[in-house]
């Protein structure tokens, strides 16, 4: 046997062996992954069922006659509500822990695959410069057939056309990497999303808390009482209005909210009291609004988890953003970096500097600021309602709304947002200031 061919048959039974020692234990893992993420799935939607009931039972109880008793019966079917959505968010954080597990198991084993193919592409080029190192006459001249000498010379371009076949073999496994290194980072977000609306919601639970505890207060759990209380009052206790979280996050009027709203709704075909309630949600969720610095929570955020690319797009974009406007981007906040994931969103719109320059002059048309500013108001809200717009916002139905809102958080994975918790919030907002302010 010839010594090339030697050396491809020992790297092809090395690699065989190497296949069963890697992919074997991944197909048990990955089984086992499988088994608790179904798990999770049968859980969460057998909370959704249950979180239905509750909302079936609340919309019942609030057709009936306004007493003490059903309004009782309201407020602990809401707070039962949420608890069972802060249950069935803590389980669909679980699945994403797994998810993440199984992201980073793959991105592992991806890495090891390029190494293999690294060491491999290595003998091959070793065997090439062996062979280029003898004369055409001295190859000839060592081999006493010219059969030989042509087995030879078949080999050398076989394992040539190895090397070629191995790069191209690279290049791709390095394209799956990138691939699986963005849904990584796309779990991530998705999971800050997560646990911000999860502490939203166990703070309204304990808002609620407090108004049975104070309606009992007052009315020292008489019928008669409640009734007074009730009676004529334009500040009916369950139904004041709350004030927006943006007011106090971003120094705005409650008119001046409105009046934004209606106008940015308008010019893009969208329901105001839905850009009202996806700013409010955004706000609300965005508990590190504000807090952070480009440099850090932004640049030095992406590059910690290797994402070079999109750290160095963001915070040129960020300073082309401050440039234009006159600002200085050490001083400028922006979001602070959250649980996972990075920071660096802008505005009460919360759009990320690349993603704002891509709706900028879009902005610009309709509102007549050139350039346009993420964190003037009128500009960000003219924003997001292009980006819910486009999104399907502009059919003004509450699937349309739904899908527009999914892809303003998960951009092209959406549909794993369309029916999710964030998205029924995002809904009963848009109601709730329906229902306030333009009804």
């Amino acid at each position: 046997m010839s010594k090339i061919f030697k050396i491809n048959f020992d790297f092809y039974k090395a690699a065989f062996f190497m296949l069963l020692f890697f992919v074997i234990p991944s197909f048990a893992f990955a089984a086992g992954i499988n088994d608790l993420k179904q798990d999770l799935e049968n859980q969460i939607k057998q909370k959704q069922q249950e979180i239905n009931q509750h909302q079936q039972n609340i919309q019942e109880t609030q057709q009936k006659s306004k007493t003490l008793n059903n309004e009782i019966q309201i407020l602990e079917s809401q707070i039962d509500k949420i608890r069972l959505e802060v249950r069935q968010v803590d389980l669909t954080i679980q699945k994403s822990n797994l998810n993440i597990q199984e992201i980073d198991g793959q991105i592992g084993d991806l890495t090891e695959r390029v190494d293999e193919k690294k060491d491999l592409l290595a003998e091959y080029i070793r065997t090439v410069a062996y062979y280029d190192q003898e004369t055409f006459l001295e190859v000839i001249l060592k081999n006493d057939q010219f059969s030989d000498f042509f087995n030879q010379i078949s080999a050398l371009e076989s394992v040539q056309e190895e090397i070629q076949s191995i790069l191209g073999v690279i290049h791709e496994i390095k394209d799956k990497l990138t691939e699986e290194k963005n849904e990584l980072e796309d779990e991530r977000e998705e999971q800050n999303k997560l646990k911000s609306f999860q502490l939203v919601q166990q703070r309204s639970v304990e808002g609620i808390q407090w108004q049975r505890e104070d309606l009992l207060d007052k009315t020292k759990g008489e019928e008669k009482r409640y009734q007074q209380l009730i009676q004529g009052a334009e500040k009916d206790i369950t139904y004041i209005k709350e004030q927006l979280s943006l007011l106090e996050k971003y120094n705005l009027t409650l008119d001046e909210a409105v009046q934004y709203a209606i106008f940015a709704a308008t010019k893009t075909g969208i329901r105001p009291a839905f850009l009202l309630g996806v700013l409010e949600a955004e706000s609300r969720l965005g508990l590190n609004v504000g807090t952070g610095n480009y440099k850090k929570d932004l640049y030095q955020c992406y590059m910690s988890l290797g994402y070079i690319t999109r750290a160095t797009k963001e915070k040129n974009a960020f300073i082309q953003i401050c440039e234009e406007l006159g600002l200085n981007p050490d001083t400028q906040p922006v979001s602070a970096e959250p649980w996972y994931g990075c920071g660096g969103a802008m505005g009460v719109a919360q759009f990320m500097p690349a993603t704002w320059l891509a709706y900028r002059d879009d902005v610009a048309a309709l509102t007549g600021n050139n350039p346009p500013n993420p964190w003037n108001h009128k500009d960000a809200f003219m924003a997001a309602a292009i980006k819910l717009s486009r999104g399907g916002a502009n059919q003004r139905t509450e699937i349309g709304e739904r899908t527009a809102y999914a892809k303003y958080l998960g951009g092209s994975n959406y549909s794993k947002w369309v029916y999710h918790s964030v998205t029924n919030y995002v809904i009963n907002l848009t109601n709730k200031f329906q229902q306030q302010y333009f009804n």
